[in-house]
C-alpha cells in the first residue's frame, strides 16, 4: 500500500503514463480501511481495502520492473533503493512518534505489547508477532501498530518477486505466465483451506496473500504485452469496468468479519481491483474520470501516511477514553490523520524522494540505519524492563506487571508454522523418556504451560498442548466436535500418555455435558492414557489486578472472593463430577488447588506481596508456580 507511481517525469522510462485513477483507487482502499477501523457498521468489509493495495502494489511493482527489464534497465540494487527511499522516511518517522506518545500513555502490558511489534519492523517480520497474539479481529484496539502487518508482507513480497521476474527472463514469456499462474493458483488454495481451518495464519502470512499481489502482477503484464492490441471496445470497457467497481463495493460493504477470509470469498475484490487497473485510465472511461477527480487523487497521493497514522491515532484514542464515532472526536481524528499525513507527504516523502533531502545512497542508508537502530534499541529496553515499569512505584508496580508475568500463547508462532494444521503442538519433547504428558483445555489449560513445561524438564518427560482454545468436550458445536476428534487422533498417534484436563467448566451441572466429560474421559482410558481433572481456580473481578490498581493506584492491595460462593457456585460441582468420573474409570486422579488461595472465609488474589491472577480468571506465572506442587504426580512414576 505503498508503492509510488510513475510520475509524468519516469514515465518515459517506465513507457507507462502516469495514471491519476490509480491514485483514486488507492484513495478508494484507504477510505475503506479507515471507516471500517473507526465503525465496522459503516463498511462492514473496510478491511477489503488492504487486499485492494495489495493488487495495486503487484500491479505497479510488476509493470515497473518488467518494463526495465525489456529496456535492460533494471537492477535490484536500484529497485530496493527505490522501495527503501519510499518505504522507509514515512514509517520510521511514524514509529517513533508512536514510540514517544506510548511512553507518555501506555502502561507496562500495552508498551511492551508495541515493543515486540517495533523490535521487528527493520525485519518486515511483524506479521508474525500478530499472528503469535491471536485474531486481527479481536483485540485490536490495544495494538497500536497491528496495521503494518500489511507493511510487512508487501515487503516479505518484494523480496521474491523481483527475483523470480528475473530469473525467468531467460524463460519463454509464456513459461514466464505458467509460472506466475501456478505460483498465484498455489498460493489462493492454500489462502482457502487455511481460511477455513487456520484463519489467523490465513490473515497474515505472505503465502496465503502472493496471489493477491500476484494478480496485480499479472494484470500488468496484460496490459503491457497485450493490452493495446487487444483492447476492448469503449463500451464493453465501460461496462467491464463498472463491474468491477460493484465488485469493489461489494467487498466493502457486503463481506464482513465473521466471514472466512481471505478465502474464496476475497476473490470478489481482488478481481474488482485487478478490473480496474486493467481497464481504467484517466480518460479512458467515466469510471476512470471519477476515479482521476482532483480530490480523489489529493487522497491517494497521501494513502500510505495516511495508512501509517489513522490506526496509532484511534488506538491512542481509545486509551484516552474518546469515542471517535463522536462528533468532536470524529472532526479531531480525521483533522489529525490529514495534517500528519499531509506533513509526512509533503515535507518529509517528497523531499526524500526528489532527492533534495538524502540524495545519496549511501546518506539514505545511514539515516535509515540509525533510524532503526534508535527504534529497535528503545523496543528492547521496554521488553527487558517489563514494559519500563520503573516508571511506577514498587507497589503498583507489581500490580501493573501482572499481566507480562503470565503466559498466554497456546503454541509458539514457529511451531505453528512448522505444521499450521496440526492439532497438538509440543512444548518440551524428550525422546529417550517415553513419558509423554498433554495438556487438554482452553485459556485456564494454557495459563498452566510455563510451569508445567517447568515440570516436564525437570522430569524429563515430554509436554504437549492442544492448538485450539477449546474444552475437552464433545461439544454439539459442529467445529468443536472436529478439533476434539482431531486432538483424539493425535493424541494416540504420539503415543501420549497421561493427560490433564483443565478448563473453565461452566454449566458441568448440566447432565449433558457431564456426559460429554464421561466421553472424554472414556476414550481417553481405553487407549490407555492416564488422566488428571483439574478444578478450577476461584474466579472474581476482585481478584483482577488492574481492578485493584483502579481502585486504589498508589498503594493497591490483592482482592478475595467469599470462599462460600467460589465453593457453591464451581467448586462443588466440579468434585462431585470429577468424582464420580474416578469411581468410574481406572487412572483417573483429581487435581484441586483451591487450599492454595482459600481460607474458611475467603479465596485471595495473592499472598506474601505477590499478585497471582492476570485477570477476573486466570493465574499468573507467579499464580501457577504457587500451585505447582499439586501437579508434581503427573510427572512422577
Amino acid at each position: 500500500m505503498h508503492v509510488d507511481p510513475p510520475t509524468p517525469s519516469t514515465a518515459a522510462t517506465h513507457d507507462m503514463r502516469y495514471r491519476q485513477d490509480i491514485d483514486g483507487l488507492r484513495a478508494v482502499a484507504v477510505l475503506s480501511v479507515i471507516f471500517f477501523h473507526l465503525n465496522p457498521v459503516w463498511a462492514p468489509g473496510g478491511f477489503v481495502g488492504v487486499d485492494l493495495f495489495f493488487v495495486i502494489s503487484g500491479f505497479l511493482i510488476t509493470s515497473q520492473i518488467r518494463q526495465e527489464l525489456v529496456n535492460n534497465t533494471f537492477t535490484l540494487k536500484s529497485f530496493y533503493l527505490r522501495r527503501i527511499r519510499r518505504i522507509a522516511p514515512p514509517l520510521i518517522a511514524m514509529l517513533m512518534a508512536v514510540s514517544a506518545v506510548a511512553w507518555w500513555l501506555l502502561e507496562p502490558e500495552d508498551l511492551r505489547s508495541l515493543a515486540y511489534s517495533l523490535v521487528v519492523q527493520p525485519l518486515s517480520l511483524q506479521n508474525l508477532v500478530f499472528l503469535s497474539e491471536g485474531n486481527y479481529f479481536r483485540g485490536s484496539e490495544t495494538k497500536a501498530l497491528l496495521h503494518t502487518w500489511s507493511l510487512a508482507v508487501e515487503e516479505q513480497f518484494y523480496l521474491f518477486w523481483p527475483l523470480l521476474l528475473v530469473g525467468l527472463q531467460r524463460f519463454s514469456f509464456k513459461a514466464w505466465v505458467g509460472a506466475a499462474c501456478g505460483l498465484i493458483l498455489a498460493s489462493f488454495y492454500l489462502s482457502a483451506t487455511l481460511s477455513l481451518s487456520e484463519p489467523q495464519a490465513a490473515f497474515f502470512l505472505l503465502f496465503t496473500r502472493t496471489w493477491e499481489l500476484g494478480l496485480g502482477g499479472l494484470a500488468a503484464v496484460w496490459r503491457l504485452h497485450w493490452g493495446q492490441a487487444q483492447r476492448p471496445s469503449a463500451w464493453l470497457r465501460e461496462t467491464l469496468g463498472w463491474a468491477s467497481m460493484a465488485a469493489l463495493a461489494y467487498g466493502i460493504f457486503f463481506i464482513d468479519a465473521t466471514m472466512p477470509f481471505p478465502g474464496k470469498i476475497a476473490l470478489v475484490p481482488v478481481l474488482g481491483a485487478c478490473g480496474v487497473v486493467l481497464l481504467g485510465g484517466s480518460s479512458d472511461s467515466s469510471l476512470g474520470k471519477l476515479l482521476s477527480r482532483p480530490s480523489w487523487v489529493a487522497i491517494g497521493l497521501i494513502s500510505y501516511p495516511l495508512y501509517l497514522w489513522h490506526w496509532p491515532l484511534l488506538v491512542f484514542m481509545q486509551h484516552l477514553q474518546l469515542k471517535p464515532t463522536d462528533v468532536l472526536p470524529f472532526m479531531g481524528f480525521w483533522l489529525a490523520a490529514l495534517a500528519l499525513a499531509y506533513a509526512s507527504f509533503r515535507w518529509l516523502e517528497l523531499p526524500i524522494r526528489r532527492k533534495r533531502w538524502l540524495a545519496s545512497s549511501s546518506s539514505l542508508l545511514k539515516a535509515v540505519l540509525v533510524g532503526f537502530v534508535v527504534i529497535t534499541a528503545f523496543a528492547l529496553h521496554v521488553v527487558t524492563t517489563d514494559g519500563a515499569a520503573y516508571r511506577y512505584a514498587e507497589q503498583p508496580r507489581a500490580f501493573l506487571t501482572a499481566r507480562i508475568q503470565s503466559y498466554t500463547k497456546r503454541c509458539e508462532v514457529s511451531a505453528r508454522v512448522v505444521d499450521l494444521r496440526s492439532p497438538i503442538c509440543h512444548h518440551h519433547e524428550n525422546t529417550a523418556n517415553p513419558q509423554k504428558v498433554l495438556l487438554w483445555g482452553n485459556s485456564h489449560a494454557s495459563m498452566l504451560i510455563p510451569m508445567l513445561d517447568q515440570l516436564a524438564s525437570d522430569h524429563q518427560s515430554s509436554l504437549y498442548v492442544n492448538t485450539k482454545n477449546t474444552r475437552p468436550l464433545l461439544e454439539l458445536d459442529a467445529s468443536n466436535q472436529e478439533v476434539f476428534q482431531k486432538v483424539m487422533a493425535k493424541a494416540q498417534a504420539l503415543s501420549i500418555t497421561r493427560v490433564v484436563l483443565a478448563s473453565s467448566w461452566q454449566g458441568l451441572d448440566n447432565p449433558m455435558l457431564e456426559q460429554q466429560l464421561v466421553q472424554t474421559v472414556a476414550e481417553l482410558t481405553q487407549h490407555h492414557m492416564a488422566v488428571w481433572l483439574v478444578v478450577d481456580t476461584p474466579g472474581g473481578h476482585a481478584l483482577d489486578p488492574m481492578t485493584a490498581y483502579a481502585k486504589q493506584p498508589q498503594h493497591p492491595q490483592v482482592g478475595s472472593v467469599s470462599w462460600a460462593h467460589y465453593n457453591q457456585t464451581s467448586r462443588h460441582t466440579e468434585l462431585a463430577v470429577f468424582e464420580r468420573l474416578v469411581e468410574k474409570f481406572p487412572n483417573v486422579r483429581i487435581i484441586d488447588t483451591s487450599g492454595v488461595f482459600c481460607d474458611a472465609t475467603q479465596c485471595w488474589g495473592g499472598q506474601g506481596g505477590q499478585v497471582w491472577y492476570r485477570d477476573a480468571t486466570h493465574l499468573n506465572n507467579a499464580g501457577t508456580r504457587a500451585i505447582a506442587s499439586h501437579f508434581l504426580p503427573v510427572f512422577q512414576p
